[in-house]
């Protein structure tokens, strides 16, 4: 198992659930109106201040390829301005 974990700072945050509703995710969690603090960890953060909706799901690891695909596919067709980002986790325990 992987634990996707999601951050989309855009004004249609639609777009990235029936992505993932598209996908092999069973289900997962959204967390609206989440806001960074702090500086860009590694480039990819949200801007400071700048509200974005989370999402994390739990995914078989041999859906991952098909998945980020996906996901980074999305990413380059948003208007300008707007982000989507993907971080992959290793899990070890699942109870």
């Amino acid at each position: 198992m992987k634990l996707l974990l999601l951050i989309y700072s855009g004004s249609s945050p639609d777009r990235v659930t029936e992505l993932l509703d598209r996908l092999p995710v069973e289900g997962y969690t959204e967390i609206d109106r989440a806001t960074a603090r702090g500086g860009r960890a590694g480039g990819w953060a949200p801007a400071p201040g700048r509200e974005s909706t989370v999402l994390f799901t739990l995914v078989r690891a041999e859906d991952v390829l098909t998945i980020t695909q996906a996901v980074g596919a999305e990413a380059k067709r948003l208007p300008e301005g707007e982000r989507l980002h993907l971080a992959v986790l290793p899990v070890e325990t699942v109870v």
